[in-house]
């Protein structure tokens, strides 16, 4: 059986990603679609839920082969997905004990996988990071392919906390993670001779591994981006969340220089002398608090609109990250709330894929019909009535974050000063009941006297006709 004839699961019955005897779960998927709005671009949101499916953790892990997507959970069991249907890739096990895979790419110029692992060797138990390439055909049968370690590193006793990579036409770029501090005189991450907290390039012409930096923390998202830099994202403690390039022989700070605080303090750093006799890099941006960035890309032919950006997941935050560049200097960020803890992100073509630690496969699409439109009210009869609400409020799934006010999609019903944003005034607080034609009338005709202190500001008076008009749209605004 050559690889891309795979033998196919359907997602409705047990899929077994951790364990050979997961038990049965006959439960269906969950999918839910909404739309949000972005500055630039309307977005379709879907959401295929398959939490219920795994015994233990949804694969994370995400690459397209071959203009398939693939999921591959941590201990390396990868499986082809298409819409609801899963099929097994038929890829050989990595030959190594107690894999914990990190991350994987695909080159399609090279048609090889590469994957980030750790392992523990069987007979001295000691901790490895590794790189390993699968050469992929379709002239290659399944039992003849053979994954060929690239890049091995050795712990000791030390268990590493994480690794990414990526791929170019003749480079691997990869960091490996540092949680762990050692010891104050000379910290992991700041010991040359230790590869954790490190990041280096793997020539794949000659086999030679290079250090490029030091002072790492933990990365979850590496991108060689189109123009040859390297960008990085990183996690502090508390605050402190990087966004990056690596440059050789520089030196990120970890743990000595932090921009955000240490867990359970105020206090910045370890102390160290090295502390004050070394130039450390600024990261190019820090997020203050931290957002826990994870995944990221380049879009590419995505939309005029975003092509050239990066995307940046997050699992605090659970959002995107839509972030413009010029000359290396951050020009403009636009957070786009999404509402689970993003992993992994992959493009291919128009559509967007995302993992969720929730269990999700979420996609990302840009509403032509709506940009066509070329207005951001709700595109039904009598939307431009709400054209006094747009500054404040979005229309389209609740999303906190790109508003001043709350989302007015689904208000009608819902109990007054209920939804998940977090400034309404405490006078709306304290109101009870729901939002219905009564009360709608009554706030909009009269914010203050219906709940005085409010933050609500229309910035005209609304006469009867007018309001009636937008409670009508509001009945039917889902």
């Amino acid at each position: 059986m050559t690889l891309l004839i795979p033998v196919v699961v359907q997602a409705q019955s047990a899929v077994c990603w951790e364990s050979a005897d997961c038990g049965l779960n006959h439960q269906p998927v969950q999918f839910s679609s909404y739309n949000i709005d972005s500055t630039l671009l309307p977005l379709n949101i879907s959401k295929t839920t398959y939490a219920n499916h795994y015994s233990q953790n949804f694969p994370g892990l995400i690459t397209a082969i071959h203009d398939r997507l693939m999921l591959s959970d941590s201990s390396g069991n990868m499986s082809f997905i298409n819409g609801d249907t899963f099929s097994e890739a038929g890829f050989p096990a990595i030959p190594k004990n107690n894999v914990t895979l990190r991350d994987i790419k695909y080159k399609e110029k090279l048609d090889s996988l590469f994957a980030c692992f750790h392992y523990q060797d069987g007979t001295d138990k000691t901790h490895h990071t590794a790189l390993s390439r699968l050469l992929i055909s379709k002239n290659i049968s399944g039992s003849n392919m053979k994954w060929v370690v690239l890049y091995d590193t050795n712990h000791k006793d030390i268990q590493p906390d994480n690794c990414v990579l990526d791929v170019t036409d003749s480079k691997v770029y990869f960091i490996i993670g540092s949680l762990k501090e050692g010891q104050s005189e000379l910290p992991y991450a700041q010991d040359k001779e230790n590869s954790l907290g490190k990041s280096f390039a793997l020539d794949l012409n000659t086999g030679k591994t290079k250090l490029l930096a030091t002072g790492h923390r933990m990365s979850l998202g590496i991108l060689s981006r189109t123009n040859g830099q390297v960008w990085f994202t990183e996690n502090g403690e508390r605050g402190g969340d990087k966004l990056s390039f690596l440059e050789s022989g520089q030196n990120y700070g970890w743990p000595l220089k932090i921009s955000g605080t240490r867990y359970f303090r105020f206090s910045k750093s370890i102390k160290n002398q090295k502390e004050e006799a070394t130039p450390f890099t600024e990261a190019i941006y820090n997020w203050l608090p931290s957002i826990a960035p994870s995944a990221l890309i380049e879009l590419n032919n995505f939309h005029p609109e975003w092509d050239g950006d990066l995307l940046i997941g997050s699992l605090k935050a659970q959002s995107l990250y839509r972030i413009r560049l010029a000359n290396n200097h951050i020009h403009s960020i636009e957070q786009i709330h999404i509402g689970q803890r993003i992993r992994g992100i992959q493009q291919m073509g128009k559509t967007i894929f995302l993992t969720t630690d929730e269990g999700s496969l979420v996609t990302v699409n840009v509403d032509e019909r709506r940009l066509n439109s070329n207005t951001a009210l709700p595109d039904m009869p009598g939307g431009s009535s709400l054209g006094l609400c747009v500054n404040c409020h979005s229309f389209s799934h609740p999303d906190v974050t790109s508003a001043f006010g709350p989302s007015l999609a689904g208000i009608f019903g819902r109990g007054i000063a209920t939804h998940n944003f977090a400034y309404f005034s405490d006078s709306l607080k304290k109101k009870s009941g729901i939002w219905d034609e009564s009360s709608l009338t009554s706030f909009l005709l009269d914010p203050q006297n219906f709940a005085p202190g409010t933050t609500m500001k229309i910035g005209v008076k609304l006469n009867s006709e007018q309001v009636q008009k937008i409670v009508d749209i509001l009945k039917i605004l889902k």
